[in-house]
C-alpha cells in the first residue's frame, strides 16, 4: 500500500514537474517571442527614424533646390530686365545719335547752301563794286592798296591818284573863278576849261575802276570792299633806293 502510495505520488510530482518545466518552457517562450517582437518593433522604429530622417533630407534638399531655382529665375530675370534696359538705352542712344546726325548734315547742307549764296552774292558784288562805289571810296582803296603793290605799279597808281587829285582841284578852283568873273568871254572860257578837266578827272577814274575791276592783284581790294571791310593789305618792305626814290620826290 505504501508502495502505491509512493508511486502515485512520484507519479504527481513527475507530473507536476512537467507541468512546471512546460510552463516555464512556454514563459521563456513567451519572454523570447515579445523580446523579439521588441526588436522587430525597435527595428521598425530605427527604419521609420531613418525613413523619416530621409524624408525630411529629401524636402530640404528640394527645398534648397526649390529656393535656388527660384534665386537663378530671379537673377535670370534681373538680367533680362537689365538687358531690356541697355537695349533700350542703346537704341535711343542710337536714335539721338541718328537725330544728331540728320540735323548735322541739315545744318552742313544749309550751311553749303548759304555759303553757295554768299559766294554767289559776293562773286556778283565784287563784280559790281567797282562801279557802285563813290569816287572817294575809290581812291581810298586805292590808296590804301599801294604798299602791296610792285614799286613801279604803286608808283604808276599813284601818279595817276595825284592827277585825279590835281584834275579835282582845278575843277573846284575854276568854278570859283566862273563864280567870281564878270566878263562872260572869261566865263565862258573857264567853263570849257572845266568841261576839258572835268571830262579828263572823269576819264581817269574810268580807267581807275576798271583797274580795281579787272586786274587780279586788287582781288583783295574787291573783298575787302565787298565784305564792306577795311582795305589794309601787309605792305612790302621798301629798300634803301626806293626810300631814296621817295626823298627825292619829296
Amino acid at each position: 500500500m505504501e508502495a502505491v502510495f509512493f508511486a502515485v505520488a512520484a507519479i504527481i510530482a513527475a507530473v507536476a514537474a512537467v507541468a512546471a518545466w512546460r510552463r516555464a518552457a512556454e514563459a521563456e517562450e513567451r519572454a523570447r517571442k515579445e523580446a523579439q517582437a521588441r526588436t522587430e518593433a525597435e527595428e521598425r522604429a530605427r527604419k521609420e527614424a531613418q525613413a523619416r530622417t530621409e524624408a525630411e533630407e529629401r524636402a530640404r534638399k528640394e527645398a534648397q533646390a526649390r529656393t535656388e531655382a527660384e534665386e537663378r529665375a530671379r537673377k535670370e530675370a534681373q538680367a533680362r530686365t537689365k538687358a531690356e534696359e541697355r537695349a533700350r538705352k542703346e537704341a535711343q542712344a542710337r536714335t539721338e545719335a541718328e537725330e544728331r546726325a540728320r540735323k548735322e548734315a541739315q545744318a552742313r547742307r544749309d550751311a553749303e547752301r548759304r555759303a553757295g549764296r554768299l559766294s554767289a552774292d559776293l562773286a556778283e558784288s565784287r563784280t559790281e563794286i567797282a562801279r557802285s562805289i563813290s569816287e572817294s571810296e575809290l581812291v581810298d582803296a586805292l590808296r590804301r592798296a599801294l604798299p602791296a603793290l610792285a614799286p613801279e605799279r604803286a608808283r604808276r597808281l599813284e601818279r595817276q591818284l595825284e592827277t585825279l587829285a590835281r584834275l579835282r582841284a582845278d575843277a573846284a578852283q575854276l568854278r570859283r573863278g566862273m563864280e567870281a568873273a564878270v566878263d562872260k568871254d572869261i566865263a565862258d572860257q573857264l567853263r570849257k576849261k572845266l568841261e576839258k578837266v572835268e571830262s579828263d578827272a572823269q576819264a581817269l577814274v574810268e580807267r581807275l575802276r576798271n583797274v580795281l575791276q579787272n586786274d587780279p592783284d586788287f582781288h583783295g581790294v574787291r573783298l575787302a570792299l565787298a565784305w564792306n571791310g577795311r582795305v589794309s593789305p601787309m605792305p612790302k618792305k621798301e629798300t634803301d633806293k626806293e626810300k631814296k626814290t621817295d626823298k627825292e620826290k619829296k
